[in-house]
């Protein structure tokens, strides 16, 4: 029994060695402008990672640039490269009538998972956000949950929130008064299991170009 603590540890010397011999030192590419940073630990291992997104020196649209997404691990004191992804996050300035702010971006880590979180303007009143859980497991990224909100600020809020784990689907639609004297609608909810076939993967994922229609009315749903 008491060379069980000896043994456990000697796996993790193991591992860490391996990890630093397969995994490339990281250095942010030139030219590229670093956005936001995080860490914390996403594997499990009680090590924490490095996030860090970038606006890179690829064009995309008037005055914005493409963002990459990079996940390090931490190992003996060197960032070591262990993910990359340019779909999951919008471009720098894909943000509608934000002005000069670019899109406003949020990214952290809890519960072992990654979760992003972006913005649009469609005009003064009427935004959509979207909010992203995702986590490593079987050797690969996967986007485990969604809440895509879209609302104006006095007139209506459609929410979809997705358990891509469960399959369940939470759908809200509720309204308000804009005090131009028109009927407000009543409130409906729509809580469901739907037939995912898989666990979408992180790599070519895109938040918000999936859409899907609701059994119970026909409408859809997106994520």
């Amino acid at each position: 029994m008491k060379k069980l603590p000896f043994i456990f540890l000697s796996l993790i010397i193991i591992s860490l060695k391996s990890n630093s011999q397969t995994l490339p030192d990281f250095f942010p590419p030139k030219n590229y402008k670093m956005v936001t940073q995080t860490k914390g630990d996403l594997d499990k291992d009680g090590i924490e990672e490095l996030v860090i997104v970038f606006d890179t020196d690829k064009a995309d649209g008037e005055n914005g640039f493409k963002r990459m997404l990079y996940i390090c691990k931490q190992i003996n004191g060197k960032n070591k490269l262990w993910k990359s992804n340019s779909s999951i996050l919008k471009s720098s300035k894909d943000c509608g009538f934000c002005i000069d702010a670019g899109v406003n971006l949020s990214v952290k880590i809890k519960n072992n998972t990654l979760i992003t979180e972006q913005s649009f303007n469609h005009n003064s009143r009427h935004y959509s956000t979207w909010k992203n859980v995702y986590r490593y497991q079987n050797a690969d990224w996967f986007l485990i949950g969604s809440t895509y909100d879209d609302y104006d600020t006095c007139d209506f809020d459609y929410k979809y929130d997705i358990n891509f784990s469960t399959k369940q689907v939470s759908v809200a639609y509720t309204y308000g008064d804009c005090d131009d004297g028109t009927k407000i609608p009543k409130d409906s909810f729509y809580n469901f299991k739907y037939p995912f076939k898989a666990l979408p993967k992180m790599d070519g994922f895109i938040p918000g170009q999936i859409e899907l229609k609701i059994p119970a009315n026909g409408k859809y749903f997106y994520y």
